[in-house]
């Protein structure tokens, strides 16, 4: 890809990798939410969700992003984990926010098989994230950008070793804010040197980030 794009749910269901590299890995974007369950496919590793924000929950998360930057971490029962993420954060969480964390915590969990724990962290970052390529080292990993500039992708390779060769001036595309990417990464049975590609926009302004994992991959400290 040359350019930046930013998807929209008017595109195309299925983004296959051009060109495709040797594992044939795909990402798939829907509006219809059980297709993020075909991220457990083999040849599958990005999911999206296409979703748009209301003012109800987009206005209030940005006001909390303004409050930043901070990075709320907790890992708990999954039942309990949005209240326990409540209780880390420097400033309240509105309710809609709220609920709506629980709504991707529950569907995370289905995807992931129902484990009992997850863990969370909610992020109000003020200027570049994690801006290189990068795949990551867990299972499964799912991300929300609640406000600013959503998380950027590429899907014309996939694995740590190719995204080491990446530039950090190679563009990809970038989630709009309130979709929900599911990721697989490289700690997946079977995933490795295949993971999902991606990084933090390199001039973000301010962001506010959900990203849920599986419990145990990484500490909490």
């Amino acid at each position: 890809m040359s350019d930046s794009a930013v998807l929209t749910p008017s595109s195309p269901f299925a983004v296959t990798c051009h060109p495709p590299h040797a594992q044939g890995r795909i990402a798939v974007a829907s509006s219809a939410l059980d297709r993020l369950a075909d991220i457990r496919a083999d040849q599958v590793n990005l999911v999206i969700l296409w979703r748009e924000l209301p003012p109800a929950l987009a206005r209030p998360a940005a006001a909390l992003a303004a409050r930043g930057p901070f990075c709320a971490v907790a890992e708990t029962e999954i039942h309990r984990l949005a209240d326990a993420l409540l209780a880390r954060c420097p400033a309240p969480l509105p309710s809609s926010l709220l609920t709506d964390i629980r709504l991707l915590v529950t569907i995370f969990s289905a995807v992931c098989g129902g484990p009992r724990k997850l863990r969370a962290r909610l992020e109000a970052i003020h200027g570049p994230g994690c801006w290189r390529w990068h795949t990551d080292a867990v299972g499964l990993r799912l991300l929300c950008t609640y406000s600013g500039p959503g998380t950027e992708f590429w899907t014309a390779d996939a694995g740590a070793a190719a995204a080491r060769r990446l530039s950090p001036d190679a563009k990809g595309s970038v989630l709009p804010p309130g979709a929900v990417a599911i990721l697989k990464g490289d700690g997946f049975s079977g995933s490795a040197g295949g993971g999902a590609i991606h990084r933090s926009p390199r001039a973000a302004g301010r962001r506010l980030l959900l990203c849920l994992d599986e419990a145990g991959r990484i500490p909490c400290d």
